[in-house]
């Protein structure tokens, strides 16, 4: 970026030049009406401010164009439509947690809250988007300059840094901003084993930006500036908080981890910054509880309450007939005695834009039956590559082709932790991004806003497909080729023994949820209930419907998914972590096991043999499994249980578990 320059006159009797120059100053900094310069070092800051107002407006300009649309999927062509992110955006419910969620997690035993000092609805504080980092109302509490923010996969925690992204560089909120920056940690990822000072990282994300050295007068540290994290869960290595050093040389270079630390901490490296961390809960606990001492610094992403999906519906279609049978799909289950399982997933917005685009393609009279996320990912991905409807047709087979190479690059991908390839790994894979629409139907290039990769860089276009395709594939490698690819042999016996001995079904899923066992930071608890799903009666006839998996069904899959149900249990037992309990629990789900009602009470009345305590969020899910499973409807919850409850999570938990409860209107006595 070039400077540009204003000649210095005489500072006495200004002439027509030095007033044009100056008004011109002021209209480009947005300043009106300031009292014109007179001096030599009013003249220097009147160009000051102009550079800043173009720099910042450039830097609007590149976010508008990143930021103005949702990409969206249509099966009526290759290409991408896109909706507009004001139109369709939907206010999510954003919650302020507590320092409880944390400290109180390793407390084995604390004294049980009686029921007259429970929380109510009025101590709840819910955020706008916008608020994010709205001053405290009492002089008394500092400032929040670091926030961190947690929410299941698909709630639309990325949506929502759009949206807040957008507002700001379209003015519509937090003006007093003066810069604004985003580091997707998927695309941090391929800078590991690099050092960056801050100023150079903002040039990588930011193509409008320039290094401090090429614009001198541009001081960030004077500068309100907010930094947003998304996706702190897809960062491949932990953050070192560890190095941290009393640094405040934004461009002194440094390890990436160290950087972003020392960014979190930005009372160190740039005391004016405020930084936003977005993560999905499993990888909260990633940053220390020391570096987030107020009770403001943590907020949570909860989705969509049913007004909001009613909302929702209402923006997405045009036809007025297919919001009213959606909205009636999504509540019946309340009314009805039908599954109430779509009821909860469409708590996440992801959910609702897939049963829309189901919805949007459904053949007139037919009936959408969805029990279970993985029905609800099968039925989708068939919208998308146009198999739904058009199972016959001339490119058909063409298509199923490209579909289980992207499974391949899917689990590749998987085993490699990272969301972002390249052309060369798709490629590797078979697929000719030149010539595959179905490539692009489901993935999609990376904007990036910096010109530094060597190679296009691509990703998958939808929340979760990369672990459904993944598991699609280690699926299909099972029952076409009988070949575990989640094993991991150690020694040479293992391999010996994987060549000559046939993979069973047992061992893949016993496999799978070793993974997720081993992997505290939820890397692969959507993938195992996507693996589990798809070998149920309901998808594997979806598959078979679009020859993705005709006539390969498993046999004795219902004595193997009830030994793996009791394997799931028996983890569920001896796992210390909430987090990864949870995602048991959707694999159980997944299964359609009968008793998941009856496992999620008696793990809600064990005693913790680890001392960690349920989160609020956590107890939301685990109450939606209770009603899900109609767990309510079968006995009445007695005082002495509803105690040992109270033991399992922080007052706030239990509070979340009878809002939900008593909204169906249950009541635990």
């Amino acid at each position: 970026m070039g400077n540009v320059e204003i000649t210095s006159v005489p500072q006495s009797n200004p002439t027509d030049c030095d007033v044009s120059l100056a008004q011109t100053a002021m209209e480009d900094s947005g300043q009106q009406g300031v009292t014109l310069p007179h001096t030599e070092g009013e003249h220097t800051a009147v160009t000051q401010r102009s550079k800043f107002g173009r720099v910042r407006e450039k830097l609007q300009s590149e976010l508008r164009g990143r930021y103005t649309s949702l990409c969206d999927g249509t099966p009526a062509g290759p290409e991408v439509r896109s909706h507009s992110l004001t139109h369709s955006y939907v206010e999510l419910l954003i919650t302020e947690g507590n320092v409880q969620w944390h400290d109180d997690r390793h407390a084995a035993t604390r004294p049980v809250r009686p029921p007259s000092d429970m929380p109510t609805a009025n101590e709840e504080v819910t955020i706008k988007l916008d608020d994010i980092f709205k001053p405290p109302l009492s002089p008394d509490c500092p400032q929040v300059k670091t926030v961190l923010t947690k929410g299941p996969a698909g709630s639309g925690k990325t949506a929502s840094v759009q949206k807040f992204v957008l507002n700001w560089a379209e003015d519509r909120a937090n003006q007093d901003v003066d810069f604004l920056f985003v580091f997707p940690f998927s695309e941090l990822n391929w800078l590991i084993g690099r050092s960056f000072s801050l100023s150079g990282l903002i040039s990588h994300f930011h193509s409008s930006m320039t290094s401090e050295s090429d614009n001198p007068g541009l001081d960030l540290s004077r500068s309100k500036v907010v930094f947003i994290l998304d996706g702190l869960d897809q960062f491949n290595l932990p953050l070192d908080f560890e190095s941290i050093s009393v640094e405040s040389d934004i461009n002194k270079e440094m390890p990436l981890p160290i950087l972003l630390a020392n960014l979190i901490w930005c009372q160190l490296l740039l005391p004016s910054a405020y930084v936003w961390v977005i993560t999905r809960p499993a990888a909260a606990s990633l940053i220390p509880i020391d570096f987030l001492p107020q009770q403001q610094c943590l907020t949570e992403i909860r989705g969509f309450d049913d007004t909001q999906k009613r909302e929702f519906f209402r923006k997405r279609f045009g036809d007025q007939s297919l919001v009213h049978k959606a909205i009636a799909l999504v509540m019946k289950a309340i009314a009805l005695e039908s599954s109430r399982n779509l009821c909860v997933l469409c708590q996440t917005p992801w959910c609702c834009e897939m049963l829309a685009a189901i919805l949007e393609n459904a053949e007139a009279g037919e009936c959408v039956e969805i029990d279970t996320l993985t029905q609800l990912y099968t039925h989708f991905l068939l919208v998308r590559i146009g198999l739904k409807n058009d199972r016959n047709g001339e490119h058909s087979e063409s298509i199923r082709e490209v579909v289980r190479k992207l499974g391949k690059l899917a689990f590749v991908q998987q085993e490699r932790g990272s969301l972002i390839f390249s052309e060369s790994d798709v490629k590797e894979c078979g697929i000719d991004v030149s010539k595959s629409s179905t490539f692009h139907r489901l993935c999609r290039p990376l904007d990036t806003g910096c010109e530094m990769y060597l190679e296009e860089k691509y990703r998958f276009a939808y929340t979760g497909i990369q672990d459904y395709l993944a598991a699609l594939h280690v699926f299909l490698t099972y029952t076409n080729k009988r070949r575990n690819l989640l094993l991991q042999p150690t020694t040479l016996f293992d391999r010996l023994k994987g060549t000559f001995r046939r993979a069973t079904l047992l061992d893949l899923y016993r496999c799978s949820v070793d993974r997720v066992l081993r992997n505290t930071h939820g890397s692969y608890d959507l993938f195992l209930c996507f693996l589990l799903g798809l070998s149920t009666t309901p998808n594997q006839t979806l598959l078979d419907l679009a020859c993705l998996g005709k006539g390969l069904k498993v046999t004795g899959s219902k004595v193997i998914t009830e030994i793996t149900a009791e394997y799931i249990k028996q983890a569920i037992k001896s796992e210390p972590y909430p987090q990864t309990t949870l995602a048991l629990f959707r694999s159980l789900r997944e299964l359609g096991d009968a008793s998941l009602g009856r496992e999620v009470r008696r793990y809600l009345t064990s005693e913790s043999r680890w001392g960690f305590l349920l989160e609020p969020d956590q107890c939301w899910e685990l109450a939606d499994m209770l009603w899900a499973g109609r767990e309510m409807e079968r006995e009445v919850f007695m005082e002495m249980e509803r105690l040992s409850w109270m033991r399992r999570m922080s007052m706030w938990g239990f509070w979340r578990m009878q809002t939900v409860l008593g909204d169906r209107h249950w009541q635990v006595y």
